[in-house]
């Protein structure tokens, strides 16, 4: 699947950040996991690079096997893993590029 026809029809009903558990304070790895109104979804670990997946579970695997954890579920260990608190740290602002490379993975 091309990443025009993944992306048609579609809008962003939720999006999450990850942060790699392997990156240390102050230099932190975001991930995005976007999930649309028909139940796909898309992962990216930069601006320039996102992945398709026929639903958010998929999503959320591959960021997984990657070592990133949800940003909104950290805890006191995870905080002490990466060397700052969760209130200290804000996801970053990304724009959607249109000009992205775009890989349809489907199920993961």
């Amino acid at each position: 699947m091309d990443k025009r026809s993944f992306y048609a029809g579609k809008t962003v009903v939720k999006v999450e950040w990850w942060l790699s558990n392997c990156s240390p304070y102050p230099d932190l790895y975001w991930a995005r996991l976007r999930v649309f109104s028909d139940g796909s979804a898309d992962a990216a670990w930069a601006e320039s690079q996102v992945y398709g997946f026929d639903r958010e579970e998929y999503a959320g695997y591959f960021l997984s096997e990657d070592e990133y954890m949800r940003f909104d579920s950290m805890d006191e260990e995870d905080e002490a893993d990466i060397g700052v608190k969760k209130s200290e740290i804000s996801p970053p602002a990304w724009q959607s590029d249109e000009s992205a490379a775009f890989e349809y993975l489907g199920t993961y």
